[in-house]
């Protein structure tokens, strides 16, 4: 294997570091789909993980951020290189009404922990099935909301290991983008704002919200979420409009329940979502003549492109 030696340096200069080698991602990503990573790592803490990064550099090893895999579809022949899982980066401290927390915690988990505590502003992230690393790059956001109107400042590690800080309007966010889509660097910790309530009343809103979810989302298979990103008349009402619904390709299938997403019925491949994405875009801009531009990343293909 191309990265065999490196696999080896890093076990020997990392001694209690997690390094897996030829890890299959499926097990990593929310549609269940990908080939293996060259190199897997775990970091258990920033400093570790910017030890990790700098040998990365230093031996021009290709790195890939993976959180929990929500929003990203990973090629049948995976990721070359070192891909960095952040689950480890999963502390939580509460200050008044603001909370720090660690980039790999669950968004979900994380908004519940703010109602427990009576704290409104998450509840709109109760059901969006991502990290809060990942939340921040996309800008993740629903019913309204999103993560640029909570959040007062993020840590991140350059790819020279350098603990970097920004404040909020550092950060060019907009409509599903952050900055960190065009910059690479590794989330580590996010300070978020939010405000005192009631927490009968944010946890009855909460509900609220995940009831609608359940009704309208096909929750119950492998999915990375909204395929694609909303226009004005909405991703999911042009595609059901050209009878889309239902379309698939091997085991990927544009949801009957809702057409943006697209679910996996058992054994899909990434390259028959990849085909399925593409088919729906051009029908759309052939008779609705909408360009559709998917949330979904796309890693590891020879074209990445939306």
């Amino acid at each position: 294997m191309e990265y065999f030696n490196f696999y080896i340096l890093l076990s020997e200069e990392i001694k209690d570091g997690q390094f897996y080698l030829d890890e299959p991602l499926q097990k990593y990503t929310t549609w269940k789909v990908g080939g293996p990573a060259d190199i897997l790592y775990r970091p258990k803490n920033p400093q570790e993980c910017a030890k990790v990064l700098q040998l990365a550099r230093e031996f021009e090893v290709p790195v890939t951020i993976l959180g929990v895999g929500s929003n990203v579809l990973i090629a049948d022949q995976g990721l070359r290189g070192l891909v960095i899982l952040t689950e480890g980066f999963n502390d939580i401290g509460w200050h008044e009404d603001q909370v720090t927390a660690g980039s790999g915690i669950l968004l979900s988990y994380l908004s519940r922990m703010a109602a427990e505590k009576g704290l409104s502003g998450m509840e709109f992230a109760a059901g969006i099935p991502g990290s809060l690393g990942g939340a921040v790059v996309m800008n993740a956001g629903a019913y309204g909301y999103s993560m640029d109107q909570i959040i007062v400042s993020v840590k991140t590690l350059d790819m020279e290991g350098k603990t970097r800080e920004y404040c909020k309007d550092e950060l060019a966010f907009a409509y599903r983008y952050s900055i960190f889509k065009r910059k690479k660097e590794l989330i580590f910790e996010v300070k978020l704002a939010l405000q005192s309530g009631n927490t009968a009343e944010i946890k009855e809103q909460m509900n609220k919200y995940l009831q609608a979810r359940r009704e309208k989302q096909p929750l119950e298979l492998p999915n990375a979420g909204s395929v694609f990103k909303n226009t004005g008349q909405g991703a999911g009402r042009l595609i059901e409009s050209i009878g889309a619904k239902g379309w698939r390709i091997g085991d990927a299938q544009i949801s009957e329940k809702h057409a943006n997403f697209i679910v996996n019925l058992g054994q899909a491949k990434a390259s028959e979502i990849k085909k399925l994405i593409r088919e729906v875009q051009k029908a759309v801009k052939e008779r609705c003549g909408v360009e559709l531009e998917t949330e979904v990343v796309f890693l590891g293909f020879e074209d990445n492109r939306r």
